[in-house]
């Protein structure tokens, strides 16, 4: 039996933002007309504007370009058909293609009507749990299912192993990082990508095989201009992995490995949950794995500077969910004690 919602309009905004500010999942409310009412921040972190921005606008205009229907004559958005016809629909797969998203966005979506005191629909909802990463996971997992045996791998490992070669102080850096990688992901509950986590830590770092030796063994203190040439790293191992089939689901996270979560990192100044997950793993297991190990400008921190480091970047330079848990996987199965 479908439900109805009475709601009395006038405390429709203070009723929404509570309920809509505390989740991770978008959520959009138009009224009669079409007009956007209510809009939480993820939502409009996804579309790359404020919640301010969009209230009072035409759902229509605003996100799609002015477009309700596609080629076929099918409602764009499930929270406008919802709205023109009473349709109402509870956890249906979707895409989102608006002019505003770079791609589309897949996500699970329920939408609803939300009546006023005299039972007239004033209002409808949408709710909708982004799967766009999951099902991004899934396909690159299938693409790699037997990239552990190419020759393709072979060759980048060796790209690998000579960084390796060329400083002595990194050597098996990119190994290690790749163990604490995986690890993060299992300790995540998130045993689907270990493996994808763990092929992507192992080639992050394929880029400075184009870095001139004396900037990568430099003992001091890197120059300004140093630090602007050491910093491609990323890009040419993008642009290493691009030439290579197999591997070109590896492309984004690589590239990605040294934003920062508040969005001052590099090459493109991504932010939060814009870097992808694996990418935010690798970052963290990256900076671990270097703080804790001799370099040639310093001696390694302990474990427990190390840990305190991650935790005071937590929510700066690093993912704070992924930092809270490889902080409880260190300390609650004492593995890092290995590590002293």
């Amino acid at each position: 039996m479908r439900q109805n919602y009475t709601v009395n309009i006038p405390e429709l905004a203070q009723f929404t933002q509570i309920i809509m500010d505390l989740s991770d999942d978008l959520i959009t409310v138009i009224d009669q007309q079409g007009m956007i009412v209510a809009m939480n921040t993820a939502a409009s972190r996804l579309l790359g504007v404020r919640p301010a921005q969009m209230i009072g606008r035409s759902l229509v205009q605003a996100v799609y370009g002015g477009k309700k229907f596609d080629y076929q004559g099918n409602y764009l958005s499930p929270l406008v058909e919802t709205l023109e016809t009473g349709r109402e629909f509870k956890n249906i797969e979707t895409k989102i293609k608006s002019p505003l998203l770079k791609s589309d966005f897949v996500c699970r979506t329920t939408t609803g009507l939300l009546r006023d005191a005299q039972g007239y629909a004033a209002a409808a909802y949408a709710y909708d749990k982004n799967l766009t990463e999951a099902r991004y996971l899934e396909r690159t997992n299938e693409n790699l299912k037997e990239v552990l045996h190419t020759q393709q791998l072979q060759t980048v490992l060796a790209f690998t192993e000579a960084i390796g070669t060329r400083d002595n102080y990194t050597r098996g850096h990119s190994e290690r990082v790749a163990e604490y990688a995986q690890m993060i992901a299992t300790a995540m509950g998130l045993p689907d990508i270990s493996q994808l986590v763990y092929i992507a830590a192992l080639v992050h770092d394929v880029g400075k095989i184009g870095i001139p030796e004396h900037i990568l063994n430099k003992p001091g203190r890197l120059t300004e201009a140093e630090y602007q040439v050491i910093k491609q790293h990323s890009v040419l191992g993008a642009n290493i992995l691009k030439k290579v089939d197999s591997f070109s689901d590896l492309v984004a996270i690589v590239r990605a490995h040294h934003e920062r979560y508040d969005g001052n990192g590099y090459p493109d100044g991504l932010r939060g949950e814009e870097i992808p997950l694996i990418s935010r793993i690798i970052s963290v297991a990256d900076a671990f794995e270097a703080m804790t190990s001799d370099r040639s400008y310093r001696r390694r921190f302990s474990i427990e500077q190390a840990l305190a480091e991650l935790r005071r970047c937590a929510g700066s330079q690093f993912d704070p969910v992924i930092v809270d848990n490889f902080i409880k996987l260190v300390i609650g199965t004492g593995w890092g004690k290995s590590l002293g």
